[in-house]
């Protein structure tokens, strides 16, 4: 039997490398040996968080798991039923961190099943394997873009200038949106954020964010009947949340303009007090982004999944996605327990993260 290597989540929140033995795939099944993996700042940090912060008992609840969902490699094997890849095809998979990931196909139209899971996808050759990477992350920048409906011209403040807020800031400007405001409080990644496309930075450790917010977005015309307590005519017309932080929510419903969007990206946990006469009075809207039920088609709403990666690869592939700035560390998987400990320590001195597997 052969023998694998793969990154586990522990109780405690530590990172280690576990041996593990490779299956074979069955007749319906295919097996990926991986080359690259990409970390996902917000869900895999998340994950981490969570538990490292937990209480004792709380750890003594939690399993060891994977981490993971962006995988690039070359399929290896596959079962008799399998028909729409080969051994030898390079392909997208959302495999953890680890050498090898059995897919499924056929579970992809599963009622209870997460239809990425077991989704695998041929790649084009004029491509690396880092800029393919991206696609993942970037269809959960662009689908929050599309919910957001900007028009040209709307002022936006991106929130958490992270690898999806950056791309979802380059998104922004492509759409038409100004001022185009990059919210963060590492200045390394809002210096980077006005290379990007950024009018205007601010920064949360150092600035009035709702102040500077209002003052940047004042039109020259006023709402007849705004509430008086309220700048009137000021305010972000459409704010994306790209952080796993959910403190700031208070302060992005108090930066929105009058009717103001809220567009909720980020990966998210636990709860916070808001204001609701806010939301109410000044008819604000916060939506979720998170992609539920978007694996097949539908007439109206057409971005899938899947349409929205091949949208990204094609703006890289065409340039007017810039995603070299964002690589910080492409490492072998052998360094991902210190490399993990250091983006829990600190925002600054890392963007995307990826491990190689050789």
């Amino acid at each position: 039997m052969t023998k694998g290597q793969r990154l586990v989540l522990t109780p405690t929140g530590q990172i280690e490398i576990e041996e593990f033995e490779v299956p074979a795939p069955a007749s319906n099944q295919l097996l990926v040996r991986t080359r690259l993996t990409q970390v996902s700042a917000g869900s895999e940090m998340n994950g981490i968080r969570a538990r490292r912060n937990a209480s004792p008992a709380e750890q003594a609840a939690f399993k060891p798991q994977g981490l993971g969902y962006t995988a690039i490699g070359v399929v290896e094997s596959v079962g008799s039923e399998i028909d729409q890849v080969a051994v030898g095809d390079r392909v997208l998979c959302s495999g953890n961190h680890a050498t090898h990931w059995l897919v499924t196909p056929e579970l992809k139209a599963g009622e209870v099943a997460i239809p990425q899971q077991y989704s695998v996808q041929k790649l084009p050759d004029d491509l690396t394997d880092v800029e393919i990477a991206f696609c993942v992350l970037g269809d959960i920048a662009l689908h929050g873009v599309r919910r957001a409906q900007i028009q040209i011209g709307e002022s936006v403040a991106v929130h958490g200038l992270g690898v999806v807020g950056l791309m979802a800031l380059q998104l922004c400007r492509l759409v038409g949106a100004h001022p185009l405001i990059g919210v963060d409080l590492v200045e390394e990644r809002l210096e980077l954020a006005q290379q990007l496309g950024a009018s205007h930075l601010v920064n949360v450790g150092n600035q009035d964010v709702i102040a500077e917010i209002h003052a940047l977005t004042q039109l020259p015309w006023r709402w007849r009947g705004a509430l008086p307590s309220m700048p009137q005519g000021s305010g972000a017309e459409v704010q994306l949340h790209c952080t796993s932080y959910i403190g700031n929510y208070p302060t992005m419903i108090k930066a929105a303009a009058d009717r103001g969007r809220i567009i909720l990206v980020g990966a998210t946990s636990g709860s916070i007090p808001i204001e609701s006469n806010e939301l109410f009075r000044r008819e604000i809207i916060m939506t979720g982004s998170y992609q539920t039920g978007m694996s097949d088609t539908h007439p109206y709403w057409p971005w899938t999944r899947i349409r929205n990666q091949h949208v990204i690869l094609d703006l890289i592939r065409r340039k007017q996605l810039q995603i070299e700035p964002l690589v910080s560390h492409v490492a072998p998987y052998t360094e991902a327990p210190q490399l993990f400990d250091r983006m829990m320590s600190a925002h600054e001195g890392w963007l995307s993260v990826f491990f190689t597997w050789d």
